[in-house]
């Protein structure tokens, strides 16, 4: 097959599938052997996505943090498996025990028994040091090591590691340490100055609702850019990928040891996979530091995924082949991993001269099933509870419920009068509170990274002055909820 025809499926599965636009590449012994795009990068304007259009890559930036760490791992500065309380005293978390004992190693393989907590993030108020002292109220739902889950709140945690250790900032490490010695000089760490630049995607929702695709602002991801920060282009990524396939040298440059760059690409912990059982693919995956690991037909498969406001990537490589792929879309929807991993299967066997398998027939079967991945997109807390009960009314006037309300880890909501209902001020958005009986309002889809939760708000009142005195909030779906008391 020749390699202009390695994507010639992509056309037909992105229309399936409610794709604008898809960028690509590959890269075999060190050279690019496949680039380009089909579709738009911006459908209003009708332009066509390219290898150097810019993409935010959401969470495989997870992969430049560890890669980072690495590098300092590489220069004594960090140890993967000392406690992080020896390089910064004033940490803790919720347990004790993880606060004396968690490492970079568990931080990185998801094992510190945090919940997701995306609601906490990103905030443009605080810096990395004050998201840092926010992480001890965040209530864990499993115990320390028990279980690989994945957590953003971490990752975006362990960018300030790496600034108190060399004291300057996750940004500047990232551009000095990655971006110039890999001459990746498209690649960016702002959602908004990527959207300044000439060639970039316009991102887009896919509700899936009836509404099509829709398009969205920029969304900053702040502190938490160490998890899913870094803006980048096919011809870029690629040569970040080559560096892996290459153990940690690029053009001639060691830019991490080989010691350390296994260590990244080695089975830490398990980690739930895809919900598909066919027999190329090894069931049972593992989460190395920042990378996935699976087996495709023997041969190990390194990857990562990322989904961000209005797009997503694939970052992966099968390092003894020394293949490498890349892929981009500028969409965000409830479920793109199907057309991802149909892609990534389909340009493997092609390589690998493998008889071909209908990827896309098998995988066409899994449009829409998001409980079966255990993505939660769009979570309602109302869903299967009792009805509201009729007739009821708050027991204050509407003015009483709004003001200032804090959580140490959440830090302050607003609640405000507007047309004659609520309304609550979370980071830069505004939620509707709609009365849903007595007390308790009804807050309607809190943007929390890639999902939107529809939750109550349920006041308490001082049982001495019968004032409101605070509401709870359930802003982690898997414990128990938030505590905000008015602050004014």
């Amino acid at each position: 097959m020749q390699v202009d025809e390695l994507f010639n499926f992509l056309p037909k599965e992105m229309e399936f599938w409610g794709i604008p636009g898809f960028s690509y590449g590959v890269v075999r012994d060190g050279e690019v052997i496949a680039r380009g795009g089909y579709g738009y990068r911006n459908i209003e304007r009708k332009l066509p996505a390219t290898p150097e259009t810019l993409y935010g890559i959401a969470s495989c930036s997870k992969s430049f943090t560890s890669c980072l760490l690495a590098i300092l791992v590489d220069e004594g500065l960090l140890d993967f498996d000392v406690p992080i309380r020896h390089y910064i005293p004033e940490f803790a978390l919720y347990d004790p025990v993880a606060t004396e004992q968690v490492t970079l190693r568990d931080m990185l393989t998801h094992r510190t028994g945090l919940a997701g907590h995306d609601g906490m993030w990103p905030n443009p108020s605080i810096d990395r040091h004050e998201f840092m002292m926010r992480l001890r109220y965040l209530k864990p739902n499993a115990s320390f090591r028990s279980v690989t889950q994945y957590s953003n709140t971490i990752y975006s945690f362990l960018g300030h590691v790496a600034e108190v250790v060399t004291g300057e900032t996750w940004e500047n490490l990232i551009r000095e340490r990655i971006f110039k010695p890999l001459n990746m000089d498209s690649s960016l760490l702002s959602a908004h100055e990527m959207y300044q630049q000439p060639n970039h995607a316009q991102g887009y929702w896919n509700w899936e609702d009836g509404r099509g695709l829709v398009p969205v602002e920029p969304w900053e991801m702040d502190v938490a850019a160490p998890a899913c920060g870094v803006v980048s282009n096919i011809d870029d990524m690629l040569k970040w990928i080559t560096m892996h396939i290459n153990k940690g040298e690029y053009d001639g440059k060691r830019i991490v040891s080989e010691k350390n760059m296994n260590e990244m690409h080695s089975l830490q912990a398990p980690i739930h996979m895809f919900p598909w059982r066919y027999p190329e693919i090894d069931p049972d995956g593992c989460y190395g530091l920042g990378w996935f690991i699976q087996y495709y037909r023997g041969h190990k498969w390194v990857w990562h995924t990322g989904e961000i406001e209005g797009f997503c990537t694939l970052q992966g490589f099968l390092p003894d082949e020394k293949i490498g792929i890349m892929l981009a879309m500028n969409v965000h929807k409830p479920l793109n991993m199907p057309l991802l991993a149909t892609t990534c299967y389909t340009v493997f066997d092609r390589l690998l001269g493998y008889e071909p398998v209908d990827w896309a027939t098998r995988l066409h079967q899994w449009k829409g099933k998001y409980e079966a991945f255990h993505y939660h997109w769009d979570v309602d807390l109302f869903k299967g509870k009792p009805d509201k009960v009729k007739g009821t009314s708050p027991s204050h006037p509407l003015k009483d419920y709004t003001g200032a309300f804090h959580d140490p880890g959440y830090g302050t909501l607003y609640i405000e009068e507007k047309d004659d209902g609520l309304i609550m001020r979370f980071k830069d958005m505004i939620v509707p509170l709609e009365h849903w009986h007595y007390d308790v309002f009804k807050a309607h889809r809190i943007k929390e990274d890639t999902t939107v939760l529809t939750a109550p708000v349920s006041y308490f009142i001082d049982p001495f002055s019968g004032k409101i005195a605070g509401f709870t909030l359930q802003m982690e779906p898997t414990v128990e909820p938030v505590v905000f008391k008015r602050v004014e």
